[in-house]
């Protein structure tokens, strides 16, 4: 069979496509050896997620040939099912039907579910590769997917992948798999990955976790400008020596991943560096257990610990209690009660649902939320909504036209439109879930310093991560556990060690507050 005849599970061969006068792939090549997990590293726009629809048919390119188990095809021939060929794809922004139930959902990726008891079966499969990648995950095969946190979501997409169904998967391609996974699901599912690869799958990675890829793959490939400039073995490769092949500045580097030490926790009951006004106070517990949590104007918090212990709940409460006008409002969550004095912008991690709109251009998507600002009579201003749209094009630097749809950008610059959107309104308290998922460590220093910007000026951030190094650019980090905070720390402090030590650290460590959308 053909797929005995090669070493290769994949083999791309000068493959090119261009958008317009954009050149997204210009001349790549690169393999993936059968049973190999490699990775592609690159900035935003650097020709990551195009490649890979190349090679998985989704998109015709210009140019090229693509082999997939020692058969050819010509990259600008599209595959209607590229399933049949063993080829698997997780997408950067995920594409799950929000009014399925899980079982239903199953079934659309599992074609051996049919005739009677098809949610059954299918549900039976994806259950025994959920368990295995995800222990713990809680997800009910009755949920709907709209009901589900993206966390979920993004397991049931990766879980899915790897049923064998049909046909069991050859090349499983991955983009940004782990944006919205804790350490532990993220530690998990590349130990499932390692145990598939040795039975034969291959895997392609792209993560702007460059750690992921330098601790769990075998060789990294990096892109820049369309083009695949060389490839890293693992082993060898650094942070560093990635970051300057993408072209990434140093001092960028730097500020987008704090370097790791060994700081030790000092207190679990850090103090606001602040002495500017109580804007937020969280209260838990009762009587002689009632703790209380204060958060001052001017500083940035995060929201660290497991997933699904109630950081987005509080996040999202702390949104639903904010007011106009210097306003005081509480909020309940099952274990919290939530008061907020002021007004709150939200930046949705989530952004293909709750984020942008897509059938927008970029200059819509920004001036939505100052409608007050760029209208007159009800109507839109077009001098006043371009003088707000090219300021916040100059501050955070926002690549493409904004009349540009807003889905033909890189999901990194569609971030930095969302993050205009919210901080265009002006808000005192600015809230943002997941700010920096599946965006480049250029982009992600750019984000931190405009934050750190903010809060100099006044405004107070809270900020949930999965990923919790990054929250060492914070003031200080609260550290949640079913559903409290169970220890605030300063946020140099906040490495993934001491956010995961204190995790674990009360009495019952199984989720009780299971996060899911409201």
């Amino acid at each position: 069979m053909p797929d005995g005849a090669s070493a290769d599970t994949l083999v791309v061969s000068g493959v090119s496509k261009s958008y317009g006068s954009t050149r997204a792939v210009n001349d790549a090549s690169f393999r993936v050896g059968r049973g190999e997990l490699i990775g592609i590293a690159g900035h935003n726009g650097a020709g990551k997620s195009t490649i890979l629809k190349v090679v998985n048919g989704a998109v015709a390119g210009d140019g090229g040939q693509v082999t997939v188990n020692g058969i050819a095809r010509p990259a600008q021939e599209t595959v209607a099912h590229p399933e049949k060929l063993g080829v698997r794809t997780v997408y950067q922004e995920l594409s799950l039907c929000a009014s399925l139930r899980v079982d239903e959902t199953a079934a659309v990726f599992d074609h051996s579910a049919r005739g009677f008891g098809w949610r059954r079966a299918a549900w039976t499969n994806l259950e025994r590769v959920l368990d295995e990648m995800f222990p713990g995950h809680g997800i009910r095969r009755d949920a709907k997917i709209r009901d589900l946190s993206i966390a979920r979501r993004q397991m049931i997409e990766c879980a899915s992948t790897m049923v064998d169904g049909a046909q069991p998967p050859a090349l499983v391609i991955l983009d940004e798999p782990t944006s919205s996974l804790d350490a532990a699901a993220t530690a998990s599912f590349y130990a499932y990955l390692k145990k598939r690869a040795a039975d034969g799958v291959s895997a392609i990675i792209t993560t702007h976790r460059l750690h992921e890829m330098i601790d769990n793959l075998s060789r990294i490939y990096v892109m820049r400008d369309g083009r695949v400039l060389g490839e890293q073995p693992a082993a060898e490769a650094t942070k560093a020596s990635l970051v300057t092949a993408m072209g990434v500045a140093s001092h960028e580097h730097a500020a987008a991943a704090p370097a790791r030490d060994t700081a030790r926790v000092t207190s679990t009951d850090a103090a606001p560096p602040s002495t500017g006004d109580v804007v937020v106070r969280i209260e838990q517990g009762a009587d002689a257990d009632r703790e209380v949590f204060e958060i001052r104007s001017g500083e940035i918090i995060g929201f660290a610990g497991l997933e699904g212990h109630g950081q987005l709940t509080a996040l999202e409460a702390l949104y639903r209690a904010a007011r106009p006008s210097g306003h005081t409002a509480t909020r309940r969550t099952p274990h919290q009660s939530v008061t907020v004095t002021g007004e709150g912008a939200y930046v949705s991690g989530d952004r293909g649902v709750r984020g942008i709109f897509p059938i927008w251009d970029v200059a819509s998507n920004i001036s939505f939320s100052s409608l007050s600002k760029v209208t007159a009579g009800g109507l839109i201003r077009p001098r006043a909504e371009r003088a707000l749209v090219d300021e916040w094009y100059g501050r955070l630097g926002i690549k493409g036209r904004p009349s540009d749809v807003i889905t033909s950008l890189s999901g990194g610059t569609q971030q930095k439109a969302l993050m205009a959107r919210a901080m265009s309104v002006e808000s005192s308290i600015l809230l943002l879930e997941d700010p920096t998922r599946g965006v480049d460590q250029s982009t992600k220093s750019e984000v931190y310093a405009m934050l750190r910007g903010q809060a100099d000026a006044g405004q107070t951030i809270v900020w949930y991560s999965t990923e919790n190094e990054e929250l060492r650019n914070c003031d200080r980090v609260f550290v949640f556990h079913v559903g409290r905070i169970v220890a605030t720390i300063r946020g140099e402090e906040a490495t993934e060690d001491a956010v995961i030590a204190l995790s674990f650290g009360a009495d019952d460590s199984s989720p009780a507050a299971q996060e899911e959308r409201p």
